[in-house]
């Protein structure tokens, strides 16, 4: 399984960030090393649990998976006219600028950091980054947009953006964008399975008892996926790195 690293300073430390580990062939030269997404407890290491969807299933199978009101209307939200369904295999400047400019107006309305715009660009130059949105045809306007990081194997997503329900005007619009998030997700599985991919990762379930989070959590849970535990492991080589590893611990 191809391995996915990024070499990064921060406030002088220096990071190396690997995802999907094979566990060789990694550089020497950093402060701290941070493994996501690995099968295997480390000395220091933070347990992680996602939601995964079996891609070698038939599309029937992996569709009566879903929970009913997953399931409910996302065939026909994906055949209708009126929305534009894309997948990029090899995002441009302009797609991540596009996202970022939409993820960010997400992430300063809930006070989340911006997008790492950087770390994109870098995903895209190792073609591990796959873009997709759906726009509504008529006012050109983009409802929903995802970020997955993939290694050909397993995409794992990494940023959503469905922000825009909170700006719908009654809750019967509220129903039809979620309706038009969750076809979204059907549209990717079935574009990942054309492309032999074998998990559809949706991003992580969050662990503790934040009421918001229990609710995306229910969300993710709904697609009739697979719980699987994994482990984010921290190997510090300097006290730098000890010190850097131990504030990124407590945020996790």
């Amino acid at each position: 399984m191809k391995a996915l690293t990024i070499n990064r300073k921060k406030y002088g430390i220096s990071i190396q960030e690997i995802y999907f580990s094979s566990g060789v062939g990694h550089q020497p030269n950093y402060d701290l090393k941070v493994d996501f997404c690995v099968p295997n407890q480390g000395k220091h290491t933070t347990p992680a649990l996602t939601s995964v969807i079996d891609l070698t299933k038939d599309p029937e199978v992996i569709l009566a998976n879903f929970r009913s009101s997953h399931r409910r209307g996302v065939q026909a939200s994906l055949e209708s006219s009126d929305l534009s369904y894309r997948f990029i295999t090899e995002p441009c400047a302009e797609d991540i600028q596009t996202f970022c400019k939409y993820y960010d107006a997400f992430a300063n309305e809930k006070n989340l950091p911006i997008c790492n715009q950087g770390k994109l660009r870098f995903f895209a130059g190792k073609k591990s980054l796959i873009l997709t949105n759906v726009r509504c045809v008529y006012t050109n306007e983009l409802v929903c947009l995802h970020a997955f990081i993939s290694n050909d194997e397993r995409a794992r997503l990494l940023h959503s953006i469905s922000n825009f329900r909170t700006q719908a005007d009654s809750a019967t619009e509220r129903r039809g964008i979620s309706k038009i998030h969750r076809s979204l997700h059907w549209f990717e599985i079935n574009q990942f399975k054309k492309l032999n991919y074998r998990l559809y990762d949706l991003g992580g379930l969050a662990l503790g008892n934040d009421p918001q989070l229990e609710n995306i959590n229910h969300f993710k849970r709904g697609f009739g996926g697979d719980e699987l535990k994994e482990y984010i492991n921290f190997t510090p080589k300097t006290l730098k790195g000890w010190l850097a590893m131990r504030y990124l611990m407590k945020k996790l």
